[in-house]
């Protein structure tokens, strides 16, 4: 994983230009590219339209984003994950914010200021859909992400 860093921090009231890209910088670092290539949400963070967004930028590398909805205390998951919590640096902490975790532990807080990480509530973590369709390069990468991210048949 490379860290980046989120370049936008407003919360969900301000000018949709200003609205944090934590969730850019959360995917930028999982697969290790620049920011710029990830991902924006500019947009479609306050109307659900990220989600659309994703699945297709997902679509193209043959994964998919899967949910885990569990608020409070998540057991510890193998590989790399998404985890989503309340903001600490935000005046209205419901505006949420996203970290990576690895095995149950944080390694990456795309916000280069904050200290801490609130409430956790969902972990998003990426699964292939259909491993028959990859090439080989891919079945090269899919080993590679499979050793970091979440696999969900070892979830518990």
């Amino acid at each position: 994983m490379k860290k980046v860093y989120q370049t936008r921090f407003g919360g969900a009231d301000s000018p949709e230009c200003e609205q944090g890209n934590c969730m850019q910088a959360c995917f930028a670092s999982l697969f290790e590219i620049e920011l710029n290539e990830a991902p924006d949400f500019t947009g479609g963070i306050v109307n659900g339209k990220w989600f659309l967004i994703l699945e297709r930028w997902l679509e193209k590398r043959n994964l998919e984003l899967s949910f885990i909805n569990v608020k409070g205390t998540i057991p510890p998951m193998k590989g790399y994950y998404i985890q989503t919590a309340k903001s600490t640096t935000l005046a209205n902490p419901d505006d949420g914010h996203v970290v990576i975790f690895q095995n149950g532990k944080l390694v990456h807080n795309p916000h280069p200021e904050a200290t801490s990480v609130g409430e956790l509530e969902e972990a998003y973590m990426l699964t292939p859909i259909d491993i028959t369709l990859m090439n080989e390069y891919k079945k090269s990468w899919l080993a590679l992400v499979t050793q970091k991210l979440y696999n969900i048949k070892n979830m518990w």
